[in-house]
């Protein structure tokens, strides 16, 4: 059965992400199938599990070391349908692949800032 979490359905950035109290599923850590899970300098991959729609979500995760202690954070939210669907975009995307390939919006969060990674079709 599909079931992608429905935050992906809003059209509010800041009310899908407040949707998505999850409950981390599998840690796919920081490297996997020849590539990084992640962009930037540390980071990871985690399936998660809506505990209000029961839908899936990868997330991954980086951190930017800034000099002087001046680092960024970025969390993407992307929607997947299966556990079986995450494995394959780990596969097949590195953090940077992922983020510039992956077909459809999903949900950008950079130093807590939300944004969506395009607008609704």
């Amino acid at each position: 059965m599909v079931k992608m979490c429905k935050a992906f359905e809003m059209k509010d950035a800041r009310a899908a992400r407040e949707h998505m109290d999850y409950e981390i599923i599998k840690d796919y850590g920081d490297y996997a199938y020849g590539h990084y899970l992640h962009t930037w300098d540390e980071g990871k991959r985690l399936l998660a599990r809506c505990k209000n729609c029961g839908g899936y979500i990868l997330i991954q995760s980086s951190e930017f070391h800034g000099a002087y202690d001046d680092d960024d954070y970025y969390v993407d939210f992307f929607p997947v349908e299966s556990p079986e669907q995450a494995d394959e975009l780990n596969r097949l995307y590195s953090g940077f692949d992922i983020e510039s390939s992956f077909p459809s919006r999903y949900l950008m969060m950079t130093n807590l800032q939300l944004q969506w990674s395009k607008q609704e079709a």
